[in-house]
């Protein structure tokens, strides 16, 4: 299963997933096990190596997925040197809301799953979450673990043994993370925050934290070392020569032929020579910036000044097992005048059923209105709360958008802007006016535009988004759309990923959390940036595309200069201002998050860590995903239920006074789960 870290942990995993079938079979009932909200009309396309379930509102998503499935096909089959016998079922969904409908599984799906395999029917399902280059890198995590799988079962089948074994669930899932791509910013967050804290999990006790996060970039990290230390050829062999002991420690030492104690000191060595180098000149949270909420999870921080002069700061958090809206007030100083408490309880109505935690901002405006989204039945709502009088006002549902993200008031208090996901399983942005009950799409193209922010005139919108020639790769840059014409600007470039762009009150500054790749292959830890906004110049006009084969290219207008202002050990997000030249920010440190205050910076301003002037990139051609077209091997037809055999199991029993009794269950389905047959025979004359 392909697990995200809030955009960082985001971000995907994937784990074997086997439903409770034993438990199932122990009752017969009819009827649903699961809410289901829609009624999608799937179909099924069928490629040389693979039959891909969709619905028609996002065939251009299956056509992307379809290319990305076949692309990563032929690749495995390589590095696996293993064909697959049979084809493979891919189930795409165009949203996470879509996703947690499913029927595969039995078990609920919380938010951050990515996607999973499991091996009953040897199913891979996975939704889309607006960003084409995500999705790609989970269908190549899945295959990676269906030819392991598949390879495991036919190593031990070739050497007459017994496949009631499985690799560990630290080396499954750090190969499929490995052989997916090249380590995330997550990933170096992660193991960054581990080395600097001193939390790392040594090889010998991974099983410590089987199933977490942590596990999963530990795991990478593993097998990276041994692909560079011993050969990348070595990660084959040690699934080739699995067969030859249980214990996988000692299989370790067969191929790599050293003592175990010897990798995992050679592993531990290889980390501190990667991440301690930059450790004297690193910056810690929790010693530059002083903390207002520091236990549990706390993330998307809003701040707010009343009209009595109080302070408050608002954040998103989970520390009490449950997702909620917390509120503490700070004086003068921004220090907490209290522990925090509970605004707004999530997760125990239909109401507030899940506040999607670390994925949506939330927003007050200039009169003290409070926008956050949570899901709502069949899809995310966005709710209006008067922190003045203390009363919840409107809930803005929207009929053809599925997933709504981090809402924005604008400077007059009349308007929103959000990102948001149709059916289609693309994110764009929109624009909602309060008065007129209008809602208009400001961009219309398979970019991941996210994170929008109201400029102080009104004027324009800032974003974070991949449209830029490196959002192929994965990168993110901050642009601005002017509402009047649509005309969409650069305000950073490169092989960044720049996320949560916020404007300066007076509007010459847009403030971001920003992570470099560089030379050395590697992204920098997520640190706070200024980009500061020079009076603009003449520029050609792009307008918004409205179609998705005319995609927007846009240009660089006026000089910008982008400042690092903090360098901090492992990660910054969301910055806020609360003054001119003061900050609160989410931060991530010993595997935890927490909101912090960011005291005047005027000097770091003048004397930055490092500054850029941006330029356009030297090409500003629109990029796009290769799709399965008309040349391919492609079959589209409707879905048709066909059941089969899922599992059986009997029991027979010889007694003196009753004879031969027994029976069997026997379990059957169809391909997506929502027809599921139990049938029982049994005798006891």
């Amino acid at each position: 299963m392909e697990i995200r870290f809030p955009l960082l942990l985001a971000v995907s995993m994937a784990v074997t997933v086997l439903p409770h079938v034993t438990a199932e079979g122990q009752f017969y009932y009819y009827g649903r096990n699961k809410v289901q909200y829609e009624n999608f009309d799937w179909q099924v396309l069928e490629t040389e190596h693979f039959d891909i379930y969709y619905y028609p509102e996002m065939i251009e998503l299956a056509t992307h997925g379809a290319h990305f499935a076949e692309e990563a096909y032929r690749e495995m089959q390589n590095k696996f040197n293993f064909s697959l016998v049979r084809r493979v079922p891919l189930i795409f969904y165009s949203s996470n809301l879509h996703f947690k409908q499913t029927n595969t599984t039995s078990g609920f799906i919380p938010d951050g799953v990515g996607g999973f395999f499991e091996f009953l029917k040897g199913r891979v399902v996975i939704p889309a979450n607006g960003n084409l280059h995500r999705f790609r890198r989970v269908v190549r995590h899945e295959l990676v673990h269906v030819f392991t799988f598949n390879k495991v079962f036919r190593v031990m089948r070739d050497h007459r043994r017994v496949a009631d074994r499985f690799l560990p669930l630290w080396f499954t899932e750090g190969l499929a993370e490995y052989w997916s791509g090249e380590p995330d910013y997550n990933h170096e967050m992660v193991i960054r925050d581990a080395m600097y804290s001193n939390y790392l999990t040594p090889l010998e006790t991974m099983y410590r934290i089987s199933g977490t996060f942590q596990m999963y970039k530990q795991g990478e990290a593993i097998c990276r070392y041994i692909a560079e230390t011993y050969g990348e050829e070595k990660l084959l062999e040690l699934i080739d020569d699995f067969w030859k002991d249980r214990d996988f420690r000692r299989v370790m030492e067969l191929v790599l032929r050293e003592d175990f104690d010897d990798i995992a000191s050679g592993w531990y060595q290889w980390l501190k020579e990667r991440y301690y180098p930059a450790l004297e000149d690193v910056q810690f949270p929790s010693v530059i910036a002083q903390g207002l909420s520091t236990e549990g999870f706390s993330a998307k921080p809003a701040f707010y000044r009343f009209t009595d002069g109080t302070r408050k700061l608002y954040f998103v958090g989970n520390r009490t097992g449950r997702s909620n809206v917390f509120e503490v007030e700070i004086d003068e100083d921004y220090r907490p005048v209290s522990k925090p408490s509970i605004l707004i309880h999530g997760e125990t109505t239909d109401r507030f059923e899940a506040f999607h935690l670390f994925e949506s901002r939330i927003s007050v405006s200039p009169g003290g209105r409070l926008a956050f989204v949570t899901k709502s039945g069949d899809r995310d709502v966005v709710h209006v709360y008067d922190l003045e009088s203390g009363k919840l006002g409107s809930t803005l549902g929207f009929k053809d958008l599925v997933a709504v993200y981090s809402p924005d008031w604008s400077p007059d208090s009349r308007s929103l802007v959000f990102s948001a996901i149709d059916q289609s399983g693309f994110s764009d942005l929109y624009l909602y006016e309060l008065d007129t009950e209008r809602l208009t799409r400001l961009t219309d193209d398979t970019y991941d535009d996210r994170d929008p922010s109201w400029s102080p005139d009104g004027q324009k919108i800032a974003f974070s988004s991949d449209r830029s020639p490196e959002g192929k790769d994965g990168y993110y840059n901050i642009f601005t759309v002017t509402l009047s014409n649509r005309q969409i600007g650069y305000v950073t470039t490169g092989t960044r990923i720049d996320l949560s762009p916020r404007w300066s009150p007076d509007g010459s500054s847009i403030v971001f959390a920003s992570t470099v790749f560089e030379a050395d292959d590697r992204f920098t830890a997520q640190n706070i940036w200024i980009a500061d906004l020079e009076a603009e110049s003449e520029a050609r006009p792009h307008l918004a595309s409205t179609s998705l084969e005319d995609p927007l290219v846009p240009s660089v207008s006026g000089r910008i200069v982008a400042k690092q202002i903090t360098n901090l050990s492992s990660a910054a997000f969301d910055p806020v201002w609360t003054s001119d030249d003061e900050l609160v920010f989410a931060s991530f440190e010993t595997f935890s998050f927490s909101i912090r205050h960011l005291p005047r910076f005027d000097s770091l301003r003048v004397f930055p860590r490092s500054e850029i002037t941006v330029s356009e990139p030297p090409s500003s051609e629109s990029w796009t995903y290769a799709r399965l077209g008309p040349g391919a091997s492609v079959l589209k037809k409707p879905y048709r239920s066909r059941y089969r055999l899922d599992f059986a199991q009997g029991q027979v029993s010889q007694s003196a006074v009753l004879g031969t009794i027994g029976g069997a269950v026997m379990s059957f389905s169809d391909m997506l789960g929502d027809d599921r047959l139990f049938v029982t025979i049994y005798n006891t004359a």
